[in-house]
């Protein structure tokens, strides 16, 4: 019996340990429960947990990369720019994985191929991706791309990989190119010249429907903006250069639907404007313009770099070639200084306008091998004096630019010669020929002169003459200077 009352004793304790631990368990769990309560309303825990939550995130983001396989994300990388714009890139380093400004990828020292031929490489290379693709490790979408420090080796095989760009389909990312420099380059890799890129973006116009290419750079030390839009629905091309330096603005727009690509060329220089008709064929560009004053035909043979021109005026102003800052600077920049372009330019004008009795004026301009060549130019003075320039060429020296040559005047009717400069009959012997040297300085627009021989004498007091004129500061395209000089000359050879 007394077994028994033990027995129960010691059951009904465990039961009540076990009570007192299920009290004491829903106790705290009660407790627990109000302090979650209570946090809700406590400013202090909620910015607590606040910060908490915000060291939690950034740690899982900083170590978002380790989870990255940086080989299966190059070969991404590479098929999704070659998807997009057929562009074909190879990494030399391996790809890092950036956090700010916002999640990208990053390389150096990346190249461009086409055809399995290096044709640029970038220094600095990035590619962003989708936010919402941010943690879905090793499948990722691409969005833009940067190529920064790049050098591009272009060759005219290689400008498909430039009409491919405006040939890509539709997509709401770009392409943009920075600090960069591209090099034309001929078939035997010698530069012709280089485009300086500042910055430029390739990318789909959402609201006109065509591909668009946009840069600044300089060409030649000439800043430029260039707009290149291409609407493949359509098949129409439409280009603008703008050169404020230059006060030039150049519009195009090419149907390529012919077979052979036709278009109209707009020219607006200094609020004139005239229109051009091209046509370019295999190797061939031809270009055109007609209008009441003035012809123009310019014929360009791709194979080799050829031009030919012939300009045809009614009228033109011999200042507004010299003093015309649009070819000044088009002759500074020496555009037109290059060993790998060669071109013939004949510039007919009937009248002279700014120079008394001057006409029939035949320019001819040939450029070859970097030089430039007036020679066998001439012009007709009072219907009666042919003006020829036997040598002249153009000369570049520390930024300045010189034309000196050689040139002599025929003096066919003396009398007519006599009487404009009003010289004394009693004065008047016959006179053939009028021949001198002299230098014309195109950024000061002053001209000397020397060895002034008139039917292949000369004497003192024309080189004293000659030797005050080039001291003076006269400007000889004026028609008061031109009549005065010629006058002292003939007085002092007669006299």
């Amino acid at each position: 019996m007394r077994k028994q009352n033990l027995l129960s004793k010691k059951i009904g304790k465990q039961i009540s340990i076990i009570n007192n631990l299920l009290e004491n368990y829903f106790n705290s769990l009660r407790r627990f429960i109000l302090d979650v309560k209570r946090l809700r309303f406590d400013k202090n825990n909620r910015v607590f947990l606040t910060i908490v939550s915000i060291i939690f995130l950034t740690l899982i983001y900083f170590l978002i990369p380790t989870a990255y396989n940086k080989e299966l994300i190059e070969k991404q990388i590479k098929n999704q720019i070659y998807q997009k714009y057929n562009l074909a890139i190879k990494f030399d380093n391996e790809v890092q994985y950036n956090f700010f400004p916002k999640p990208h990828f990053s390389s150096k020292d990346l190249s461009i191929l086409n055809d399995q031929s290096k044709v640029g490489e970038v220094k600095n290379f990035k590619i962003f991706i989708e936010f919402k693709n941010f943690f879905n490790f090793n499948q990722i979408q691409t969005l833009d791309v940067i190529f920064d420090k790049a050098a591009f080796n272009i060759k005219k095989s290689d400008l498909s990989l430039f009409k491919n760009l405006l040939k890509t389909e539709p997509n709401r990312n770009k392409i943009k190119i920075k600090r960069s420099n591209v090099f034309f380059m001929n078939k035997d890799d010698e530069v012709l010249f280089i485009n300086q890129i500042n910055d430029s973006q390739f990318y789909y116009d959402i609201k006109n429907l065509k591909n668009v290419f946009f840069s600044k750079g300089k060409i030649f030390n000439v800043p430029y903006k260039l707009i290149i839009g291409n609407d493949k629905l359509n098949e129409i091309l439409n280009f603008e250069l703008v050169s404020k330096k230059l006060v030039l603005k150049i519009e195009n727009r090419t149907d390529y639907k012919m077979e052979d690509d036709t278009g109209s060329l707009k020219i607006s220089f200094k609020n004139k404007n005239n229109i051009f008709n091209y046509q370019i064929k295999k190797n061939t560009m031809d270009i055109f313009l007609n209008d009441t004053n003035k012809t123009f035909k310019v014929s360009l043979e791709f194979k080799p770099f050829y031009l030919i021109s012939n300009l045809n005026y009614q009228t033109f102003r011999i200042r507004d070639l010299f003093s015309n800052p649009f070819f000044m600077e088009i002759f500074k920049s020496q555009i037109l200084n290059n060993k790998n372009l060669n071109a013939l330019m004949n510039f007919e004008v009937k009248n002279v306008y700014d120079i008394d009795r001057f006409s029939d004026l035949s320019l001819k301009l040939k450029i070859e091998d970097g030089n430039y060549n007036f020679s066998n130019s001439n012009i007709i003075w009072k219907e009666n004096v042919k003006v020829l320039f036997s040598d002249a060429f153009l000369n570049f020296d520390k930024g300045k630019i010189n034309l000196n040559g050689r040139t002599s005047f025929d003096v066919k009717d003396k009398d007519e010669f006599f009487k404009f400069f009003q010289i004394k009959k009693e004065l008047r012997n016959n006179i053939e020929k009028i021949e001198l040297d002299f230098n014309y300085d195109l950024n000061e627009e002053k001209i000397t002169f020397d060895n002034l021989r008139i039917d292949n004498q000369s004497n003192k007091k024309i080189e004293e003459i000659i030797s005050n004129f080039n001291s003076s500061n006269k400007r000889f395209l004026n028609k008061i200077t031109f009549k005065n000089f010629v006058n002292d000359i003939l007085l002092a050879y007669f006299g």
